[in-house]
């Protein structure tokens, strides 16, 4: 009889689940974007939430305190940095297939669909990680997930340039999308 350690039992109440170590997917129609994206690594990625509007109302015999109704929920814009990106144009291009739907499809030399998924994976920590992450069933030691649908490049914004500063020329994007699902267990991600 195998006798269970201590460490494989307790990891997931002892070990927090770090959040630097993570992996960002674009799934799009045309397979040239989605490549070209997805061999970028980003720095960092915020707004991953998603708020529901109150709809309160009072009625005419019980008026002491309001009734409140769920209303329309909402979904923050995800912003992605990424920090070296002088060789690497396809958030650039992404952004481009945005200019070719307002200007009308096609005017770039691109697809008509502007619109793509991202997956979010975060990885489990390669000292930390337990039996369930990065052995079978799971290559990639993705324990968590969130998935965006229906996204578009709203905003692509480069870091300003200055003689006098030793920064990195950073690049971000903002990103709009109509849904935000969270995967949770390594056979989800």
């Amino acid at each position: 009889m195998a006798v269970p350690t201590i460490n494989e039992r307790t990891r997931a109440k002892a070990d927090p689940l770090r959040n630097f170590k993570y992996q960002v997917q674009f799934i799009h129609q045309d397979n040239g974007i989605s490549t070209e994206i997805n061999k970028m690594g980003f720095t960092s990625v915020e707004g991953l939430s998603m708020s529901t509007d109150v709809s309160a109302y009072r009625e005419g015999g019980w008026n002491t305190n309001p009734h409140k109704l769920p209303g329309q929920t909402d979904f923050a814009p995800i912003t992605m940095s990424s920090g070296v990106f002088y060789t690497k144009p396809g958030m650039w291009n992404l952004a481009k297939q945005m200019f070719a739907v307002q200007w009308g499809a096609g005017t770039l030399g691109m697809g008509s669909e502007f619109r793509f998924d991202i997956l979010i994976r975060v990885l489990d920590h390669p000292v930390t990680k337990g039996p369930e992450s990065g052995v079978q069933g799971n290559p990639s030691g993705a324990v968590l997930g969130f998935k965006a649908y229906n996204a578009w490049a709203a905003n692509v914004a480069f870091g300003g340039l200055n003689a006098g500063d030793n920064g990195v020329l950073i690049h971000n994007m903002t990103i709009h999308h109509e849904g935000l699902e969270v995967l949770f267990g390594p056979d989800k991600v």
